[in-house]
């Protein structure tokens, strides 16, 4: 049996390690505009890049979000970034298990007040998938399509649900529908939601964490997406082999990743 000594030792050099976070977000080769937002921490990305981005983050915890807006190019990056702008405001409530779910629901109700604000935003809405890395815990939430992924022993584990009409997948992993049954705003009077909240086993030093629109997802397959992260020795040969993937398959729609790892795992810096 470890001692309490040994615990606190363990928890301080996992706090200690940090992590590393690589992130790409993109309109594509075909829509006219990137109507995506991603959040590192307090840190909003949004628009086109021309490379991957990478950071290293304190290992006392973390926050990750990618939002896929809808509603047209404007509309649409208004309601992406307008979630994402609100929650890393609350940042202390949507990395807590007990209030993660409320923060979100209000989030979208935010999003409803901007529309009486803005009558041309009107119908806007986004999806949403995050996580919350920390020594003690992973909190993964999302609510619409956008997907999280464990990369863990080989194996891809989806820890998002999907928020679809028809979630049949064919083997390939790819959606039969694409019909999203809830996003937060998405209407022109007010919904509520339910968020799907996960808490899991922290992120181990040999793990990897993916979260992506599903301009990743429908452009590539599950069992390509577990080569890449397995063929990958850091964060940000992830999200280039990823993209380029998305990208070499037609990339019909905007895409954005974020691939998260423990500082040292695999030889990471």
């Amino acid at each position: 049996m470890a001692r309490p000594s040994d615990l606190r030792r363990s928890n301080d050099y996992m706090s200690m390690m940090g992590w590393t976070i690589a992130t790409f977000t993109h309109r594509g080769r075909v829509r006219p505009a990137n109507e995506d937002t991603i959040a590192i921490d307090t840190r909003i990305l949004t628009g086109d890049m021309s490379t991957p981005v990478v950071m290293t983050t304190p290992g006392n915890g973390c926050l990750l979000m990618v939002a896929d807006g809808m509603g047209g190019h404007a509309q649409g990056a208004m309601a992406s970034r307008a979630v994402l702008d609100y929650l890393v405001a609350a940042a202390d409530r949507i990395s807590n298990p007990e209030s993660c779910a409320a923060a979100i629901e209000e989030a979208n109700q935010h999003l409803y007040a901007l529309m009486q604000q803005h009558e041309a935003a009107l119908g806007m809405g986004s999806t949403l998938v995050g996580a919350f890395l920390s020594p003690t815990a992973l909190l993964t939430f999302n609510v619409g399509d956008s997907r999280c992924y464990l990369f863990s022993a080989g194996r891809l584990i989806q820890l998002s649900h999907d928020d679809v009409a028809d979630e049949g997948s064919n083997r390939s992993g790819h959606r039969r529908s694409h019909a999203i049954t809830q996003a937060l705003g998405g209407s022109s009077f007010p919904i509520a939601i339910e968020p799907h909240i996960n808490v899991d086993a922290p992120l181990k030093p040999e793990e990897t964490l993916l979260l992506c629109t599903d301009g990743l997802t429908d452009m590539v397959a599950d069992d390509s997406i577990a080569h890449a992260l397995n063929a990958a020795n850091d964060p940000i040969r992830a999200v280039r082999h990823l993209a380029g993937k998305a990208f070499a398959a037609g990339a019909r729609d905007n895409v954005s990743l974020v691939v998260a790892r423990h500082c040292n795992a695999r030889g990471s810096s």
